[in-house]
């Protein structure tokens, strides 16, 4: 686990906060505060009152969809440099998503008195709250091509290939996409419900990617070992 300083640090590097004004970033970094959650824990359940916005500094989370037929689930994973709560800043509105952490999470939190605070001084504040809105869309939009992909191999790549790059808009961390191993955290229930396969389709794919060094499945995780690589599957099918 990270201290606060480094984590700081971090969040000034990737995800939504790097790409806000420094000055934006000291107010919401000093206005908020840090906590450490161990694996399991709900941050917010869907349907909660919201307060403020949240953001991981290292550690893992499910994000909780509720808008389809078949809900709630696990819909993706995030990791350092995610932010999500703009939504019920923004409507005023119970939270519509959920957060559950799958290991030991560090995270921050500015309530929205305190957001209020910094907007009263920079009323630019706003529209940083808007382009964490934009970067969510793009993201949604992305998945929801993805998941519209008639081939089911290309669909679980593409899953897995975007939950690469888990913070959802804003500078990359350094080497997120070069052949560094990544772990999901994402068990194959999951994986296939969200990419709408077979678990034995699954099991049978995630078996020849393990065969061609590209990935290795784990309890609940799957560990990326080649990322550059996988991503150049991906634009095969195309």
């Amino acid at each position: 686990m990270l201290d606060r300083k480094l984590g700081y640090a971090l969040l000034r590097q990737c995800g939504w906060l790097a790409a806000t004004p420094v000055e934006f970033q000291d107010e919401v970094l000093k206005n908020s505060n840090f906590y450490t959650f161990e694996k399991a824990k709900w941050i917010y359940r869907p349907g909660d009152a919201g307060d403020g916005l949240w953001g991981v500094v290292e550690g893992g989370l499910h994000v909780i969809l509720t808008q389809g037929v078949i809900a709630p689930r696990a819909g993706v994973f995030a990791s350092t440099g995610f932010w999500t709560g703009e939504g019920s800043l923004l409507a005023r509105e119970p939270r519509a998503i959920g957060l559950c952490t799958t290991r030991t999470t560090q995270m921050i939190h500015l309530p929205g008195r305190a957001f209020l605070t910094i907007a009263a001084k920079q009323p630019e504040a706003w529209r940083w709250v808007g382009l964490l809105t934009f970067f969510h869309m793009v993201g949604a939009l992305g998945l929801r091509e993805d998941l519209c992909l008639r081939d089911p191999e290309a669909r679980v790549i593409a899953a897995l290939c975007r939950m690469l790059t888990p913070h959802w808009g804003g500078p990359s961390i350094a080497g997120g996409l070069e052949n560094t191993p990544v772990t999901i955290d994402i068990s194959q229930t999951e994986l296939a419900d969200l990419c709408n396969v077979s678990r034995s389709f699954l099991a049978s794919l995630l078996s020849t990617l393990k065969q061609q060094g590209l990935i290795e499945p784990g309890y609940g995780a799957i560990t990326i070992l080649q990322p550059t690589v996988l991503a150049q599957r991906l634009r095969s099918f195309t």
